[in-house]
């Protein structure tokens, strides 16, 4: 089972930020999530809200500020402010991937700001690095997920849920050509995993930041565990 940083080692440090990315490498996971938005240029950045003041303190949307000024902006407020960190681009975060070996789950906000062109701006700043077999796409909007796929059929991609069970996505999924589901932890039980295992749909599981749901995925033998904390879940695999 693989070990993702859930927004880099978010657990002990900024989120989403170059810091808490190289902090979950240096801590041996073998991937991390991040999330992608626009900028009011139209370029791409790394954030979670579309609205800035949870992680910086800002007021608006990202969608308001231009990539100099998102950049230029502390984003540790989750932390009090106490770390030197900002928004990263998405560019950067490529520079940074393209000189490891790990994969990178990027998920695609577009679930209440839709940014029409994201996908293909995505696709073609990750060609530029490289990194196409080490990409999965995700997203709550699961329009997006098949403009992704549509776009660059070579990068694999998931179906990210958090609502219902969804106790059949598995055929639904590989008849879309979907290798993995990305289910909140609550929502997975035996059938729907034996479900994927006989459909060779992959399944990565969020959010795992307790031992005793790391414990019923190894159980599970699950693709790979989502976590604020991988240094937790690579500890009880052994590793």
């Amino acid at each position: 089972m693989k070990v993702f940083a859930h927004r880099g080692f978010s657990g002990k440090y900024p989120e989403n930020t170059m810091l808490a990315y190289r902090k979950a490498i240096e801590a041996k996971a073998d991937g991390i999530e991040l999330d992608i938005h626009e900028s009011s240029d139209g370029k791409l950045v790394i954030i979670h809200d579309e609205k800035l003041v949870r992680t910086t303190g800002r007021d608006g949307v990202v969608s308001d500020y231009t990539l100099k000024e998102l950049t230029s902006t502390r984003a540790s407020h989750t932390f009090d402010d106490a770390y030197d960190v900002t928004i990263p681009s998405f560019e950067e975060y490529c520079d940074f991937a393209s000189k490891g070996s790990f994969v990178t789950n990027v998920e695609i906000k577009t679930n209440n700001i839709w940014y029409q062109d994201i996908e293909r701006k995505a696709v073609e700043m990750i060609r530029s690095f490289g990194l196409e077999d080490r990409i999965i796409f995700s997203s709550f909007n699961w329009i997006s997920v098949m403009r992704a796929k549509q776009i660059a059929p070579e990068i694999e991609c998931g179906f990210l849920y958090c609502d219902n069970k969804h106790i059949h996505l598995a055929g639904q999924a590989r008849e879309a050509g979907i290798q993995y589901i990305h289910p909140d932890f609550k929502l997975l039980d035996d059938g729907i995993v034996a479900d994927c295992r006989e459909h060779g749909i992959g399944v990565n599981v969020w959010t795992i930041n307790e031992e005793s749901h790391m414990r019923q995925l190894i159980k599970w033998d699950v693709n790979a565990a989502i976590t604020n904390y991988p240094d937790m879940c690579l500890r009880l695999l052994g590793r």
